[in-house]
């Protein structure tokens, strides 16, 4: 229980306030415990932060997985639809989880840098796999164009990723409106 507490506060401090700027002393106040009681669990705060970033990893592979396995008898198309907004829902279902990524992503420190590029990529060759299989049912069914799958798939992000930027930006229903137009763009030019 006190070890989940400590990922939990460690998660709103590194999301929120970024990693220089958590302090383990405010996490062990938050948890109600004294600071020297979190090496217990977590040798420095280093490990404590992998320890959340692998959690924010894990959390969203099952949740994809468990995605695909809701949609496993759609056709491609209705598929790739629900992943892109899935993956939307995701970070509005766990906001928390989007700010650490993104300040993961951007602000980390120098010599956090390569260990957080690392983590990224483990968790990409993951996702990766599961929009391959969905990008290549869909050639071999003759809704999507016959093209490579890399190609595919890093265009895909590009999407996501423009996603992410854009639901920062508008309001709710603004952004539902981008959200339908941008789908309808990228598949029209992926579809057959």
């Amino acid at each position: 229980m006190t070890k989940e507490k400590i990922k939990k506060a460690a998660l709103k401090n590194f999301a929120i306030n970024g990693y220089e700027a958590t302090s383990l002393a405010k996490i062990a106040q938050e948890v109600g415990i004294k600071k020297q009681s979190i090496s217990t669990y977590f040798s420095q705060k280093e490990e404590l932060y992998f320890a959340v970033f692998q959690e924010m990893a894990n959390d969203y592979i099952t949740y994809l997985e468990k995605v695909v396995k809701q949609i496993s008898t759609k056709p491609a198309d209705i598929k790739i639809k629900t992943l892109v907004y899935k993956i939307y829902e995701f970070a509005v279902t766990y906001p928390l989880y989007n700010m650490f990524f993104n300040r993961a992503l951007h602000f980390s420190p120098t010599f956090l840098q390569e260990k957080i590029k690392n983590e990224i990529q483990k968790m990409e060759t993951l996702s990766s796999k599961i929009y391959k299989e969905t990008f290549n049912e869909g050639i071999k069914t003759g809704l999507i164009k016959k093209q490579e799958l890399e190609s595919l798939v890093a265009a895909f992000y590009c999407l996501i990723d423009g996603i992410s930027i854009q639901m920062l930006i508008y309001d709710k229903e603004e952004f539902h409106k981008r959200l339908e137009s941008i789908w309808n763009i990228f598949w029209k030019g992926i579809k057959k």
